[in-house]
């Protein structure tokens, strides 16, 4: 019985035709969200791990480019402890929730004949870090920067599911440098984070928009010689 569960998807994949997908796409996802560690000097924080959930609209200009708005949500604790076997927190732990506003563009790529569309994606936008009531710190809110990598498969062009790996991240700050020499100049900027938070999750994918049709990729023909007259 478990073989005849693990062999029809395969055989549905293998079988089905490519499917589109529509121009406006709603995706609730849930996730894991793994624990996050910030070292000190002799003490380290942590962030533990747990449930994540929330959601995402995307915008599809073509059938292998859009752009993706995203919100996810978490309640964890957090806590200091000190290196070496005693795992209990120095002050106790800490409620802490984190909320994610973000936005980037999101790249497709397409199997022949197979309803699998891998994408990757790069996002900008905002942290909103809220401790507990009682931890006597007020909300923050941080840039962030965030990168996500999956694979959405379709059942028909506006119904699928979605599987994925993401890590966001809240930045802590920020450096830029610039340099001038005979031999040119350049510039840089630098970003670091004490949290990156790793994400493994899935969702639903609901299409309300039309249908993008079949991308169509024409030839460029020669151009034709130039004609030549001649006059005596």
């Amino acid at each position: 019985m478990r073989k005849i569960f693990l062999v029809l998807p395969a055989m549905l994949l293998l079988s089905a035709g490519a499917f589109a997908q529509s121009s406006v796409e709603l995706l609730p996802s849930v996730g894991y969200t793994f624990a996050s560690h910030n070292d000190f000097y002799n003490t380290y924080g942590r962030i533990a791990d747990g449930v994540s959930y929330g959601g995402s609209i995307k915008f599809n200009v073509t059938r292998s480019f859009g752009i993706e708005v995203l919100y996810s949500h978490m309640n964890t604790t957090t806590g200091l402890y000190y290196y070496g076997t005693d795992q209990s927190p120095i002050y106790g732990l800490s409620n802490l929730q984190l909320d994610y506003i973000m936005a980037g563009p999101v790249e497709s790529f397409s199997i022949p004949n197979s309803t699998v569309h891998p994408f990757i994606g790069a996002m900008l936008g905002a942290a909103v870090l809220t401790p507990g009531v009682n931890s006597g710190y007020n909300s923050d809110t941080k840039f962030a920067v965030g990168f996500q990598l999956g694979t959405n498969i379709y059942v028909n062009p506006r119904v699928g599911i979605q599987l994925k790996a993401q890590i966001l991240s809240p930045v802590d700050g920020a450096g830029g440098s610039i340099f001038l020499s005979n031999y040119g100049s350049g510039a840089g900027i630098d970003t670091y984070s004490s949290i990156y938070q790793f994400t493994l999750g899935g969702g639903l994918i609901i299409g309300l928009g039309r249908v993008l049709p079949k991308e169509t990729y024409r030839p460029y023909g020669r151009r034709p010689r130039p004609r030549y007259r001649y006059y005596y």
